[in-house]
């Protein structure tokens, strides 16, 4: 009898202790999921958008949701990573920072108006005499918050590609909404605003006149805190995923994949220095010489990293570096599997057994399909100079000593012409072809050297014809994609082979890339008599 009470005691206090004890997330119905909110645009926009998903989650798991709103990316990010809430719909650069602050896991990637992406953009009010960036210097200009990818980290990244900081502004403000920015452009405080395209389209007709666009970055994310149970964030995710909005207004979701996110990784570390870039264990990494800026590096090559990983079954991940010595550098240590760089490049990197070509791109140049490329010598069109003998004594730009078609091709032809330009002109490193091109257009530099393909480029940001090509290069074989000597045999052969047989190459546009061909050693021989490696 008194075992037995003893029993029931023991059974009474261990009833008792379970009411204090805390239920379990993936079972209790009856505990709410919490969805954090942080606004771009006013509060009641982004809860009205997220208002419906609430309702349908809330019947498709059987257990209330509940919405909050945190006033700052910062408090965000503390309160989902010490498991405060369930999950936050992020800004991109708050989730890579989230993500590599407290292991956030990607649940689904936002859709708006049937977009997995969006731009930012630089608005200027429509009476306002500025028609592109290159005009914007000595300006007013209004950011967003300093966490925003689309009001602060994009618009910066597109001023670095043309050689601008915010010292080069009369005035720079941080306002913390972008309705802010638009409106203060539109009543006059600031001269141009830089935010989402989303918010700049309600404001158009009221005055506002888009100047320039970014490219696409990932659009916002759902993001769970690291302690959330995995079956509850599967289904938690399929839920997401097969949610279908009745307004084409409100938000709807797709699946993310965390490589997408790498793009503003490189953005946050050559703009804040914070590196939050990180790579899969077993990934395989594809080193790309700096030609233009990481943005448009990310948005050309993105696409054969992702054949390459079709075609070999291992993940093949970007390496995008700051510039020309840290990419060799990085080869040089055998940081990378696979690198992708100008003939001259190649040349250094082979003759000190790093590299070996596999395949030679084939390349419109500018317009015809080519297995060469040339350089191009530019000046301004109203230039006094009109001879390569008016060169000498001149402040010429060049991409980099380094640089194939911004350089070495240019030399070559000037000493063909008896001119040894590094002696007989002051010349100044722009790293990236953008900035030779601008460096011209704004007569900050008497001549340019710059690949011929570069050109087109260069049309989204200056009117290139105020520019004159003065000369043009001989053409020389094109740039190889090589591997890494110690990388391995079998992986090689799978690349080689995937390169060779791209039959379409139309996912190779916006690279300018239309296929591979066989290695060009000979060529390559022939180009190594003419050029000093250094």
């Amino acid at each position: 009898m008194q075992r037995k009470k003893m029993c029931i005691g023991i059974l009474g206090l261990m009833q008792a202790l379970f009411l204090f004890l805390p239920a379990s997330r993936a079972v209790a119905a009856d505990d709410p999921l919490t969805l954090l909110l942080v606004p771009v645009e006013e509060e009641n926009v982004v809860f009205r958008q997220f208002l419906p998903v609430k309702h349908y989650l809330e019947k498709r798991l059987n257990r209330r949701v509940e919405l909050d709103i945190a006033h700052n990316a910062e408090a965000a990010l503390d309160r989902l990573g010490q498991g405060q809430v369930d999950l936050a719909y992020l800004d991109p650069s708050a989730y890579c920072e989230g993500k590599s602050m407290y292991q956030l896991h990607p649940v689904a990637k936002v859709v708006k108006n049937g977009e997995g992406q969006y731009r930012s953009v630089l608005v200027v009010r429509d009476d306002s005499q500025v028609e592109k960036i290159v005009q914007i210097p000595g300006r007013s200009l209004a950011l967003g918050n300093t966490r925003s990818s689309s009001a602060y980290l994009m618009p910066l990244a597109m001023l670095q590609e043309i050689k601008l900081d915010l010292e080069d502004f009369s005035q720079v403000g941080f306002l913390q909404k972008e309705d802010l920015v638009a409106l203060s452009v539109l009543v006059r405080d600031y001269d141009v605003g830089a935010m989402s395209q989303e918010v700049a389209r309600k404001y158009l007709p009221y005055g506002l006149r888009i100047i320039k666009k970014s490219e696409k970055l990932p659009q916002f994310i759902i993001s769970s805190a690291p302690q959330m149970d995995v079956e509850e964030r599967n289904a938690l995710q399929t839920a997401l995923l097969e949610y279908t909005p009745q307004d084409f207004d409100t938000v709807s979701f797709a699946e993310a994949e965390d490589r997408e996110y790498n793009v503003v990784r490189i953005m946050l570390k050559n703009i804040t220095g914070k590196d939050y870039l990180a790579y899969p264990e077993g990934a395989v990494k594809l080193a790309l010489l700096p030609l233009y800026s990481p943005i448009t590096l990310d948005k050309m090559f993105a696409p054969l990293a992702e054949y390459l990983t079709q075609e070999t079954g291992r993940e093949f991940r970007l390496v995008i570096p700051r510039d020309f010595e840290e990419f060799v550098s990085i080869v040089s240590n055998g940081e990378v599997d696979f690198a992708y760089q100008n003939p001259y490049v190649y040349l250094l990197l082979g003759q000190r057994g790093k590299l070996q070509s596999l395949v030679t791109t084939i390349s419109p140049e500018p317009e015809t399909s080519r297995e060469e490329f040339r350089g191009v010598i530019l000046v301004r069109k109203d230039s006094a100079i009109s001879s390569l003998e008016d060169l000498k004594g001149k402040d010429i730009m060049i991409v980099s000593r380094r640089s194939a078609g911004g350089y070495r091709f240019q030399k070559i032809l000037l000493r063909q012409h008896g001119i040894d330009i590094a002696r007989e002109a002051r010349l100044e490193e722009g790293k990236k072809h953008e900035e030779v091109v601008l460096s011209v257009y704004r007569g900050e530099a008497d001549a340019g050297f710059v690949r011929e393909a570069a050109l087109q480029v260069a049309k989204d940001i200056v009117d290139t014809s105020d520019l004159r090509v003065l000369a043009t290069t001989e053409y020389y074989p094109n740039w190889p994609f090589a591997a890494y000597t110690e990388t391995d045999a079998d992986l090689v052969a799978k690349v080689r082979s995937a390169l060779l047989a791209i039959e379409d190459p139309a996912f190779l546009e916006e690279a300018r890339i239309n296929g591979f061909t066989q290695s060009q050693m000979k060529r390559l021989q022939q180009l190594k008599e003419k050029v000093v490696l250094e």
